[in-house]
């Protein structure tokens, strides 16, 4: 076999290589496109959020609710009773100071 020869069958083996990485790059485009649209469509949701609070806190509380209505209640009462055990540390620190 000539050099010439040589160098036209590597060539074309590098040319069947190419080939294949360019279809394996496509497949893994179209996964990595599918990942960023579900990532676009969480970013819109966000911003959608972040310009109607109370939109999303009633579809939190909703959520809430539909899950697990006693777990909530039970949050609640421990949030609601730490805020006024709190409340009232910082008024006995501030009569005491």
């Amino acid at each position: 076999m000539s050099r010439r020869q040589e160098l036209a069958a590597k060539r074309a083996m590098l040319v069947a290589r190419s080939e294949l990485q360019r279809r394996d790059l496509a497949l893994s485009t179209g996964d990595v496109a599918h990942s960023l649209r579900k990532v676009d469509a969480a970013v819109s949701v966000a911003r959608r959020a972040a310009t109607h609070p109370l939109l999303l806190a009633g579809a939190v509380a909703a959520v809430v609710v539909v899950v697990r209505p006693r777990r909530m209640l039970q949050g609640l009462t421990w949030g609601l009773s730490t805020a006024v055990a709190v409340q009232r540390a910082a008024a006995l620190l501030r009569t005491s100071a």
